[in-house]
């Protein structure tokens, strides 16, 4: 048996047999009226205003920061934008105003 035969013999094993008379069924989110769709979930499509980074948190507080998102539906960058947010405005007013420069206020485009 040559490389060929044996490749087609592979290729035959892992083709699925078709099935011939199931009925076509309709996912119910696809028959779902226009109101009834459920909410999107996973990462957003556009981060239009928003800069990317990474962080790493102990696997402790990642985990409290997750059940608060859970127990309130919002998502992590919303949670952790209000409290560095106000973490920021905290410190501004025992220090006053933080300057940015102009480089920093347009994101990360090089």
């Amino acid at each position: 048996m040559d490389k060929n035969d044996m490749m087609k013999g592979l290729q035959k094993m892992a083709k699925k047999p078709e099935k011939k008379d199931s009925p076509k069924v309709e996912s119910p989110r696809a028959a779902a009226p226009e109101a009834e769709k459920p909410k999107a979930v996973g990462r957003p499509k556009k981060h239009e205003p928003y800069e990317k980074t990474t962080v790493t948190f102990p696997a402790e507080l990642m985990g409290k920061l997750r059940m608060l998102c859970l127990y309130d539906d919002r998502q992590i960058r919303e949670v952790l934008e209000e409290a560095l947010g106000n973490y920021i405005a905290d410190y501004e007013k025992q220090h006053g105003a933080i300057r940015v420069p102009p480089r920093f206020r347009e994101g990360s485009k090089k």
